[in-house]
Parts: structure tokens; C-alpha cells; sequence
């Protein structure tokens, strides 16, 4: 996406260490960064989703319903490939040195704790860590980010801008949803559609960490940073399921470069 919208990803930045997004699977993912996994409720991810991409293509609310959403993410819609894959991919490089995960609903519940083991991981100059630790607080509460007066930085209108010109979408159309919004989507979505998100995770995660839900492998994983290996025993010939809604970062450290990658969801 940086390529499309003509960004220059060694141009200068606006600070250090360089920080991107990206939603790329960690086989694709430039490496020699620090890469920061955020991992949030597949379910919750897919209404997120549904609600924020359709305007991408032109598409007007209504015009698409939920259950062709979900026929076009099953046949792999996003660049990134299915959510399912995504998570997985990470998963296998949780215990790596440069890899932290975090979860959305622990930002959420306790967003100084989280915000303290990201500023421990990424390693910052004690003199100024805590000053720093202010200031990602305050910027990361959804009262800041619902401030008419921060729209500009999360509304995705320098990425819509870009899309516009390559669909040929008339410039003067507008995409008014923005990422910033309350409440609890999955509530949201069909029971049917609920119950087929859920097999996804039988069939592929369940297998690989012994977690039959999103809810058991969080409570596991979040604060350990580890699975509880004996439940792998439980689970041997089993399919599996990862149907997880993912947003990555790469914060890069100690390189000249950065790159942000963002779960497809």
C-alpha cells in the first residue's frame, strides 16, 4: 500500500525509531524490525471489517450484505490473505525476541499495563520513558481519537485519497466511516455467521494451541506471552481453527528503516 500511495518508506520520518503498519503475514514482512502482533476477537474483527471496507471499492452501505462479506473473505478478499493464516503465521514467532503480542480487549481493560510492556519491549531510554508513557496513554483513549479536532489522523483519508485515484472513483466522493468508533461490533453479526467463524477456529487453531475459543487462547496467551502446552495434548487429531482478527505492527529499532503491518480485518 505504501508503494501505491507513493510513499518512500526510507524518506525521513517524524521520529525514531521509524514505526509503520502493515497487514502482511510474517513470511512477507520485511525482517530486522521489532514487530509488535495485535490480536483482537475474530469476531469483533469481521464486523469491523465488514463496516469499514466495502467504502474502499466504491461500495455504499447496504450494498453489500454480511453474508456476501463473508463469501468474499472465505475466497480471500484482503491483499493480506484470510485472517485465519494471518494469525497463525504470527503465532509461530510468538516466542521470538522481537516479537510481542498484544491483545485489542487488554488495551482496552488496562491500557497503562499494556502500554508498559510495549515501552519494556521496544526498550526505551529510562531518562525519558515516562513522559513518553504520558503521552501514548493520552493519545490512545478513545476520547482523543474522537476529537473532532484528531479526525484527520484516523479516518484512513490519505489511503482513501490514493484508492479513489486508482478505481477511478470521483474525487469528490467521500468515505465516511472512520476506524474510531464505540461499542462491541461482533454483537452484531448473525448467529449463522457466528457459528461458521467458529468452525474456522475448530478447524485451524484449535490444533495448533489446544484453545476452543478466542476467549480461552487470550486469557493463555495475554499475560504469559506463552500457550499452555499440555492443552496440545488434548486436541492431537483434531482440526483446526485460528479465526482470529489481527492488527500488526512493526516498530523497527536500531535500524534505519520501520514498517507497520495490519492483520486483514
Amino acid at each position: 500500500m505504501a508503494l501505491q500511495c507513493r510513499q518512500a518508506l526510507d524518506g525521513p520520518q517524524v521520529a525514531e525509531p521509524k514505526l509503520f503498519k502493515s497487514h502482511r503475514q510474517y513470511s512477507e514482512i520485511p525482517k530486522g524490525g521489532k514487530y509488535i502482533y495485535v490480536a483482537r476477537d475474530p469476531i469483533d474483527v469481521f464486523v469491523s471489517f465488514y463496516n469499514f471496507l466495502p467504502g474502499y471499492v466504491g461500495l455504499e452501505a447496504g450494498d453489500m450484505t454480511m453474508d456476501d462479506f463473508a463469501d468474499a473473505v472465505f475466497a480471500g478478499v484482503s491483499h493480506g490473505g484470510q485472517i485465519w493464516d494471518h494469525y497463525a503465521s504470527w503465532y509461530d514467532h510468538m516466542k521470538d525476541d522481537n516479537v510481542l503480542w498484544v491483545f485489542f480487549e487488554d488495551l482496552k481493560e488496562d491500557l497503562e499495563r499494556e502500554v508498559r510492556r510495549i515501552a519494556k519491549f521496544m526498550k526505551l531510554p529510562e531518562h525519558d520513558v515516562e513522559r513518553r508513557i504520558t503521552i501514548a496513554i493520552e493519545n490512545s483513549t478513545f476520547k482523543f481519537m474522537a476529537d473532532p479536532a484528531q479526525k484527520h489522523h484516523f479516518d484512513d483519508h490519505f489511503v482513501w485519497d490514493c484508492v479513489k485515484e486508482r478505481l477511478r472513483i470521483p474525487a469528490e466522493r467521500t468515505h465516511s466511516v472512520s476506524k474510531v468508533r464505540s461499542g462491541k461490533s461482533g454483537q452484531k453479526l448473525p448467529d449463522h455467521l457466528r457459528q461458521r467463524l467458529y468452525r474456522q477456529w475448530e478447524n485451524v487453531f484449535v490444533p495448533k494451541t489446544g484453545c476452543k475459543t478466542y476467549e480461552e487462547f487470550r486469557a493463555d496467551v495475554g499475560k504469559t506471552g506463552q500457550i499452555d502446552v499440555s492443552r496440545l495434548w488434548l486436541v492431537l487429531g483434531r482440526v483446526v481453527i485460528l479465526g482470529l482478527v489481527v492488527r500488526g505492527m512493526v516498530a523497527w529499532s536500531q535500524v534505519p528503516r520501520g514498517l507497520v503491518v495490519e492483520t486483514p480485518g
